[in-house]
């Protein structure tokens, strides 16, 4: 999961793209807003960068090359963007932690090695590998310029980056051209109200705008975690199920949860809770930043059929305003 200060410097990106009208969210956008990350201001200091100096560039660079806002009704994440969050998160993950930091986000950056970001850091003599070791290991990053050693470390870093980033954009441009996907969070004691919202989804799916998916699709023989996994990854739109169960799934906590809110701040993910029963969805402050479909003070549980009804037919219509927002021809 994002840190606290990195989600916020995130959601900074987003605010600052919609203000100036910016249609795509880049990762000069990113580098920008961690040039105020209070976590990073030790390491500015230590390499002695003139902060603002590097924030007029960047702001200049983004001006100028950023298309406007037309009909768009959201700003857009690049991949760019997306592969570096990413690429944080998989690296946090190969470490054993559990928390994605600026610190994190500002090395992955260096795998864009075609951005602006990485070109206008480059002629600040700021290096991947410099970076790494004062992440890692606690070094003071050195203003000299690299040995031949360093040189060779740093080119093998990156030929290893570009493999990732290459398998990245092709996992990114495969979900791009298929079919939106959406994946639905529940616990199973709650199968029944997962079995109705499908009902209400079907038209959709029928023509093909949609592509439901939920752990009941999970065949025999299947690598479950890794199915799960996967259809995260793949999913424009996700729909939470939530009940005092789901809140209490320790699976669900642990394994569907993050990567679906890292997904909404990274790329854009839908996320629509639906409020099932009494629960504290209301007191969970990550999943209560999240608009649910329902009021959570008035769970479905304690709703007439015919109003039940009447709220998985409000579902069915915001996944639909989702794919017209994402001009998947829904009339």
């Amino acid at each position: 999961m994002l840190s606290i200060e990195l989600e916020s410097l995130v959601a900074s990106c987003f605010q600052r793209a919609r203000e100036m009208a910016q249609a795509f969210l880049t990762v000069e956008h990113l580098l920008l807003a961690l040039v105020d990350a209070e976590s990073l201001q030790e390491l500015w200091r230590d390499l002695a960068l003139d902060t603002n100096a590097l924030k007029e560039l960047l702001t200049t660079t983004i001006d100028q090359s950023a298309p406007k806002l037309s009909e768009r009704v959201e700003v857009e994440p690049t991949l760019g963007f997306q592969r570096v969050l990413q690429r944080a998160i998989f690296h946090v993950q190969a470490a054993g932690r559990t928390s994605v930091e600026a610190r994190d986000a500002l090395v992955a950056i260096f795998s864009e090695k075609h951005s602006h970001a990485v070109f206008i850091l480059a002629q600040l003599q700021i290096t991947r590998l410099d970076l790494v070791n004062y992440v890692s290991h606690g070094l003071k990053p050195s203003r000299r310029k690299s040995s031949a050693s360093n040189t060779q470390a740093s080119e093998q870093e990156f030929r290893e980056d570009l493999a990732e980033v290459e398998n990245a954009d092709v996992r990114v441009r495969s979900v791009a051209t298929a079919v939106p996907k959406l994946f639905v969070s529940y616990c199973h004691v709650d199968k029944g109200a997962l079995d109705r919202l499908l009902v209400h989804l079907r038209p959709l799916e029928r023509a093909k705008l949609l592509s439901c998916w939920s752990d009941t699709r999970i065949r025999v023989g299947d690598k479950w975690r890794s199915e799960i996994k996967q259809n995260i990854e793949d999913a424009a739109i996700a729909i939470l199920l939530v009940s005092a169960d789901f809140l209490a799934s320790d699976f669900i906590a642990a394994n569907e949860l993050p990567p679906l809110l890292v997904a909404a701040e990274a790329r854009g993910l839908r996320v629509l809770p639906v409020i099932l029963k009494p629960c504290g969805f209301s007191r969970d402050r990550v999943l209560s930043s999240f608009q649910a479909v329902n009021d959570p003070s008035v769970p479905m549980l304690g709703l007439t059929h015919i109003e039940q009804e009447a709220v998985y037919d409000r579902i069915a219509s915001e996944v639909a305003a989702e794919l017209r927002i994402r001009k998947i021809d829904v009339s």
